[in-house]
This record gives C-alpha cells, sequence and structure tokens, in this order.
C-alpha cells in the first residue's frame, strides 16, 4: 500500500512540475506579447498626438497665411512652442518605432508563425505527457483493484 502512495505521489509531483513549467512558458509568452501590443498602442498614440498637434499648427498659421501677414507670424508667441512639440513628438515615434522593431528582433527570427508554430509542439508534447501520466495512473488503479 505504501507503493501505491509513493507511485500516485510521483505520478501527481511530476504532473504537477510539468504543469509549472508551462505556465511559466505561458507567462513569458503573454509578457512579450502585452510589450508589443503596449508600444503598438504608445505609438498609436503618439501619431494621434502628432497628427492633432498639424492640426493645430494649421489653425494657428493659416489665418497669417490667409492676410500675408509674415511678420505676425514670425511674432506669434506659441508657434516656437507648437514646433518643438512637434518635432519632440516625431522623436519620440522614432523611438517608440525603434523599441517595438528591436522587440520583434530579440522576440524570435520567425517572427509570429514561428511563436505559434512552438507554442503548437509544446502543446503536443504536454497532451502526450498528461496522455502517459493518465496511462500510470491507471495501470496503479488495475494493480489495487486486483490486490
Amino acid at each position: 500500500m505504501a507503493d501505491l502512495m509513493t507511485k500516485i505521489r510521483k505520478a501527481i509531483e511530476d504532473t504537477l512540475d510539468a504543469a509549472k513549467g508551462n505556465a511559466q512558458n505561458l507567462k513569458e509568452i503573454a509578457q512579450d506579447y502585452g510589450k508589443t501590443a503596449r508600444l503598438k498602442f504608445e505609438l498609436h498614440q503618439l501619431k494621434i498626438s502628432k497628427r492633432k498637434k498639424y492640426e493645430l499648427l494649421g489653425k494657428t498659421v493659416f489665418p497669417y497665411l490667409a492676410a500675408n501677414d509674415y511678420k505676425g507670424l514670425k511674432k506669434h508667441e506659441t508657434l516656437s512652442v507648437l514646433l518643438d512639440d512637434i518635432k519632440n513628438i516625431i522623436n519620440e515615434i522614432q523611438l517608440t518605432q525603434n523599441e517595438l522593431e528591436q522587440h520583434l528582433k530579440n522576440k524570435g527570427e520567425g517572427g509570429a508563425q514561428e511563436s505559434k508554430e512552438k507554442i503548437k509542439e509544446e502543446i503536443l508534447q504536454i497532451e502526450s505527457e498528461i496522455e502517459s501520466r493518465l496511462e500510470e495512473i491507471k495501470k496503479i488503479q488495475e494493480e489495487t483493484g486486483e490486490k
């Protein structure tokens, strides 16, 4: 009976260890996808902000250009601040794009397709481990039923 309990305990511990390892692997994959999504969202927000700044620039400059008042345009108080904001946003967009590209490069050579194939392969491996554990448990149950 003690031998049976040892076998059951070993099978459960092995299954638990495999599940922990797989959970950690899935956690890492989720973190990668989360970082990618965050960077893409940040990039999208920056592009929207840049577009709004360009619209504000057009609204600021147009009245002066329509009146051919170039001197008034040069004296405009917020124009230089607005131009600096646009330059800063463009720099942030470039930095975010570079970070996203670097993250995607680090993630793997094959990209998403390779990751999907790797995940499918791991799932098949896990399924086979589960099936083998179930077979072990069935054998243990049969041994206990025969005795």
